[in-house]
């Protein structure tokens, strides 16, 4: 199957500053809230590989039971005073191929200071689900937390005989780094994705330029018209994760996102 590529109009390649992250792999210090009192609350568990998920420990929220309220807080962490551009990012998907409207919203608080409900930064609802459904979500943090102690919380809230919501990945940075947008080249496109081996290039043009970067802003691979073998990158020696994909045509450049299992 081809996944199609998401086109950057505008971009700034540009070091982002990490700071903090989360695999869900240990979970000192986070906070599980059952609002509703029902008993059905978040829960870590591995196995997501199917829906697009990295190897290891996942949290996820049931919703089979009728309409849910529960969430989840991340241990406080400091924003320095200063910085700027700050942004959340983690990946979220729903196990059900069917039944995968989960509605969630992210909130963001001062530690000390007020609810953890208080300020909404993000709120969707899922419109895929199950095999491959998995996606990263990027969120912008107002700046006025820099140089405060926060802490985030991820509420499920308002699915009806749902499956499962699942979260994993979470990632605060700051500064600005390599974007996706809303378009693409003309008949493009990248696959597979995930990918563990190879990540092949569909395209009706030939690719003068493709530069592999980490979500650092760092550049990790880079070939040009001649060494593009076949329109193929091989992966294979990245570390598992996201990466973006800077792709040059006809003096044009465009970023893709795309994932190493």
């Amino acid at each position: 199957m081809m996944i199609m590529g998401t086109l950057v109009t505008t971009y700034t390649i540009k070091a982002q500053t990490t700071i903090w992250s989360s695999n869900c792999e240990n979970l000192a210090g986070w906070i599980w809230d059952d609002i509703d009192g029902d008993g059905n609350n978040w829960f870590y568990f591995t196995g997501g590989e199917n829906v697009g998920f990295q190897p290891g420990q996942f949290l996820a929220s049931p919703s089979m039971t009728g309409s849910q309220n529960n969430a989840i807080r991340t241990p406080v962490f400091n924003i320095p005073g200063g910085e700027s551009d700050l942004s959340l990012s983690f990946r979220i998907g729903a196990s059900s191929d069917t039944n995968y409207q989960e509605t969630y919203y992210v909130y963001i608080q001062e530690n000390g200071v007020g609810g953890a409900y208080d300020n909404l930064i993000h709120q969707a609802t899922l419109t895929d689900g199950g095999t491959g459904s998995a996606q990263d979500v990027s969120i912008s943090i107002p700046d006025i937390y820099a140089g405060k102690d926060v802490y985030l919380s991820i509420r499920h809230s308002n699915p009806v005989n749902q499956e499962f919501l699942m979260v994993d990945d979470f990632l605060v940075t700051s500064g600005q780094a390599l974007s996706v947008g809303d378009s693409d080249f003309e008949l493009f496109s990248i696959y597979p994705n995930p990918t563990r081996k190879v990540l092949n290039i569909y395209s009706n043009v030939p690719v003068d330029q493709a530069e592999v970067y980490n979500l650092l802003g760092q550049k990790v691979m880079a070939f040009n018209e001649s060494s593009l073998l076949n329109q193929k990158i091989d992966v294979s020696n990245l570390q598992t994760g996201n990466y973006l994909l800077k792709v040059t045509i006809n003096s044009e450049s465009q970023i893709y996102r795309f994932i190493k299992n």
